[in-house]
């Protein structure tokens, strides 16, 4: 009975006592991001043990006992927020509170789960818990920066740079040997010179952030010595946002100037192709002999034009439009979908000049050269994806990229390869150019036993096609009314069509267990095994048709403002015809499978990690060809290819103290060449030089150790110096040959080469230095800078036609400066205003290796100075301004002569040399 009575009481008591707290609760919205919801944000009753986190939709409630209290909130990477409340009994008080970037305690939360990593300051932390090195931009810093694309955006790391038209430079390796993934996925290529999607296709309209690996992890395709970089497309948002956006821009060089171009399809504007640049059929994909048409259908093969267009260059322009959504369902699940299209138009036209010298400084090809470029860049972005808290998260990708270049390219001036006589040589090339991409991509993560187990897998297909249909190349004497048509020393104008499809497969799959959690939550355990599975089929085809005959031609005067009324001429007349020989180098295919397996071990012994790995990869590659003396009536050629590499990897992380790092990682990766670099025909580029694939390349070795110290001084500032160094067997380098019409370039592995250097990087506030200075805090400067030496080694006897056999890695700097201050006008509730200014510049570096007795041609620095201004009104309307490259910096190369001159009065060290003038955009965008 005694018992009865106790637990009755026991029982009224605590319902009475239930029955008196109140409660507290609300919603924690990101101010940064259109108050999207912030899942797993902390809640505390400050000065009690009282606490919660957020839910999945940023929901969180505390029952309190009536009083007086102090709440505060916090996130990762976000300012805390304090607020005084009054609790009395059975209230129930709604707070609803947003929070923004700024001061935060690191130390403070344990990550349980996804944050918004477009900011710089969620990045930064997430750099300093990662094992292993890498480094990443985000969206949010992208933005700041004025930057429009992947590539600007890694260029601004340290140890990178953009290389001209070559595209990115990572410690002076360049596209060669990096590696690109989309969202932890290959992604076909569509340019045949390039072994991954040029990093300027890909829009920062699309990206979250992106992740650089100077250092190898298992996970990683091994193939890579420079970096491995992984675009992260946008995340679904928590809240219903759509983001319209419009973009105008001028070039101080080309808009509302003279414009050359050519307009020869109904979508040309749009960067498409029409039917007008089409194969005849007569010269189609299946023909394997040679065609010879007469006069009279020579007339009417082609609907496009050997003239160009003679305009004024217009305004840029640009537009996106980007949407995203997500929903609650029951059981604390979540789906959501989003997509972004984007649309932009470009025209530049350069003035430089183009020239070839011999060792004595003589230029044996001297040019003025003008290019006019209309460029066009299309994307689109579609996600869908489907959630439930630490039980599983699933994905849906849709991409595509295409991008158009409709260029003419013109030179004049002596060329005493070709002409002999006083008057100039002139040269003009038309091109349009299409590359697109598309693929599909589908992850899953799914997690199990309170998340100590963990499946990732992924599966992508993509298609990369490059089309150049009808380019074409026209020579004369004389530029003008009175030009003389050429017909001799194998000069003869031609068209070129060429077509690649690389098709891929690709999948990757991993299982993690961890195990021996301590009591801040993190695992002392991990071990790690996986799969990368990797096919691809890639068909190249080409066709070049030449202008034949011309001995019965009475009149050879060429007006090159209009060759068309010319070649129609002699056409009617019989003396001219379209003629293709037979070309067994006409079409090429490569089969490509890649099997990899790998296992690694993580020990954790809180500040200490070891991280272990072993990566086995397979390759097997098959080409089939056909060289330029192989006849028709025997078998294609087969080469195949199967190495077998085993790359280990250690990395180690020691913590003396909360905001300090210091790691080491050594690695063993293999690096394979460019398909374009193995395709074993000749490609010309009208003016007498041509360029032909190395079928017989063998992969490279590298061996790779870098040393890391950092310091994270306050939560939103980084100082680190990385030390680092490579040794690579066999390199692949572009060879020059000389020949009787110019220069034949080619590939080849040489012998070895090293490289070593030191990164620094830092990223501050001023007020982290005048501490009570509010105009300090307005301050934040960013600097990084590498410095670096390399030396590649080549056989002598192999390669008797260099010049130097020793010498820097081509692409490779001294010295590489990026730098940036950023200055926040105001911030508040209803405004905010950042101005910033950013400069990067490199040493001089080789650009291409010099052959007989001429010296290596060197690139010579630009220094680029840039300025952005971004202003947002009323959380929904947003003014980007921007000025590039304002100092009007050129494109220089130099090749210095290494004989006595021939003529000193008129030398000139210039090599190429083009204007780059200065870019202004304005960009309106309005958010819903």
């Amino acid at each position: 009975m005694k018992l009865r009575l106790f637990i009755l009481t026991l029982f009224i008591t605590t319902l009475s006592f239930a029955q008196s707290k109140g409660t507290i609760s609300g919603v924690i919205t990101d101010k940064d991001s259109n108050n999207e919801t912030l899942p797993f944000a902390n809640v505390f009753v400050k000065g009690t043990k009282i606490n919660a986190t957020t839910d999945i939709d940023g929901k969180y409630s505390i029952n309190i006992a009536p009083g007086s209290y102090v709440i505060q909130y916090t996130f990762v990477g976000y300012e805390p927020k304090e607020v005084p409340v009054k609790v009395t009994e059975g209230a129930k008080l709604v707070i609803n509170q947003e929070l923004s970037s700024g001061a935060y305690a690191l130390e403070d939360v344990v990550i349980k789960s996804t944050f918004n990593r477009e900011k710089e300051t969620a990045i930064l932390l997430e750099q300093k818990k990662a094992v292993e090195i890498k480094q990443s931009i985000g969206a949010q810093e992208m933005s700041r920066k004025g930057i429009s694309n992947v590539e600007q955006g890694v260029s601004k790391i340290s140890g990178i740079s953009k290389v001209a038209d070559r595209g990115i430079f990572v410690r002076g390796l360049d596209d060669r040997y990096n590696y690109l993934q989309i969202n932890g996925l290959n992604i076909a290529p569509s340019d045949p010179n390039l072994k991954t999607i040029p990093l300027n296709y890909i829009p920062s309209d699309v990206v979250r952030n992106i992740d650089v690996f100077k250092t190898y992890n298992t996970n990683l395709y091994q193939d890579f010595a420079g970096a491995s970089i992984n675009v992260i497309t946008k995340d679904v948002s928590s809240n219903a946002t759509t983001k319209i956006s419009i973009s105008t821009g001028m070039n101080t060089n080309t808009t509302f100037k003279d414009f050359k171009t050519t307009n020869e399809g109904a979508h040309d504007f749009f960067g498409y192709n029409a039917n007008s640049r089409n194969l005849p059929s007569v010269f189609g994909k299946n023909i394997r002999t040679g065609y010879t048409a007469s006069p009279t259908e020579s007339k009417d093969l082609f609907n496009s034009s050997w003239s160009p267009e003679n305009t004024k260059a217009p305004l840029l322009i640009g537009t996106n439009i980007f949407h995203s959504q997500s929903h609650s369902l029951k059981n604390d699940k979540k789906w959501g979908y989003l997509f972004n299209a984007n649309f932009s138009n470009n025209f530049l036209s350069q003035e430089g000049k183009r020239r070839n010298l011999n060792s004595e400084g003589f230029a044996t090809k001297d040019f003025d050269r003008n290019v006019y470029q209309n460029t066009t860049q299309k994307s689109f972005l579609g996600s869908f994806n489907l959630k439930k808290t630490d039980k599983y998260n699933f994905a849906l990708n849709l991409i595509y990229f295409h991008n158009s270049e409709n260029t003419v390219d013109e030179v004049r001036g002596d060329n005493t390869d070709f002409i002999t006589t006083d008057r100039p040589f002139f040269l003009r090339d038309i091109k349009f150019t299409e590359n697109a991409t598309y693929s599909i991509q589908q992850l899953g993560t799914l997690y199990f036993k309170d998340k100590k187990h963990t499946l990732d897998y992924g599966i992508a297909a993509s298609l990369g096609k490059n089309e150049m249909p009808d380019r074409k190349t026209l020579l004369s004497e004389g530029e003008g009314e009175n030009a003389e048509y050429i017909t001799f020393n194998g000069a003869d104008p031609f068209r070129f069509y060429s077509e690649l499809e690389n098709f891929n497969v690709n999948g990757k799959l991993s299982y993690e267990i961890k195990w021996k959690e301590n009591e801040d939550g993190v695992f002392k355990n991990a071990l790690k095994f996986g799969y990368n599975g990797d096919m691809t089929s890639y068909d190249f085809f080409q066709r070049t048709i030449r202008i034949f005959g011309g001995s019965g031609l009475t009149d050879t005067t060429l007006n090159t403002n209009d060759p068309q009324a010319f070649f129609d001429n002699a056409f009617n007349s019989g003396s001219l015809s379209y003629r293709s020989t037979a070309d067994p180098t006409y079409k090429v295919e490569i089969s490509q499978f890649i099997n990899a397996g790998y296992i690694n071990y993580n020990k954790n012994w809180n500040k200490f990690i070891l991280d272990l790995g072993l990566r086995v990869e397979y390759l097997f590659r098959e080409t089939t060809y056909r060289t330029e003396e192989t006849d028709f009536s025997k078998p294609s050629l087969k080469l195949e290819y199967d190495p077998l590499d085993f790359s280990p990897v250690v990395n180690l992380k020691y913590m003396p103290s909360d905001r300090t790092n210091i790691r080491f990682t050594a690695s063993r990766t293999s690096t394979k060449p460019r398909f374009r670099e193995i395709l074993p025909f000749r490609y010309s580029d009208g003016d007498g030089n041509f360029a032909i694939g190395n079928e017989k390349l063998i992969n490279t070795t590298n061996y790779n150790g870098d040393l890391k110290y950092e310091i994270f001084p306050t939560p939103t500032s980084l100082f680190s110096a990385t030390a680092f160094a490579k040794y690579i067997e066999n390199p692949i380098s572009r060879l020059l040959t000389g020949t009787s019409t110019g220069f034949l370039t080619s590939y080849d592995n040489f012998e070895s080469a090293t490289l070593f250097g030191l990164e620094l990087e830092t990223s501050i506030g001023l007020d982290n230095f005048f501490k009570d200075s509010d105009f300090a805090k307005r301050f934040n400067i960013g600097f990084n800078t590498i410095l670096m030496k390399s030396k590649e080694e080549a056989d002598k006897a192999k390669f008797p036609q260099l010049t130097n056999t020793s010498r820097s890695l081509q692409g490779a700097s001294d010295f590489i400066i990026n730098a940036d201050i950023a200055y926040e006008i105001i911030k508040n509730d209803r405004t905010e205003s950042k101005i910033n200014l950013i400069f990067n510049t490199f040493s001089e570096r080789i650009y291409a290796v010099g052959v007989d007795r001429a010296d290596d041609i060197k690139e010579q620095p630009i220094n680029m100075l840039d300025f952005t201004w971004r202003t947002t009104f009323n959380k929904k309307y947003q003014l980007n301004f921007s000025a590039k490259n304002i100092l009007n910096q050129k494109f220089n190369t130099t090749q210095d002569a290494t004989r006595e001159l021939a003529n000193p009065a008129t030398y000139s060290n210039i090599n190429q040399q083009l204007s780059l003038g200065t870019n202004i955009g304005l960009e309106f965008s309005y958010t819903f």
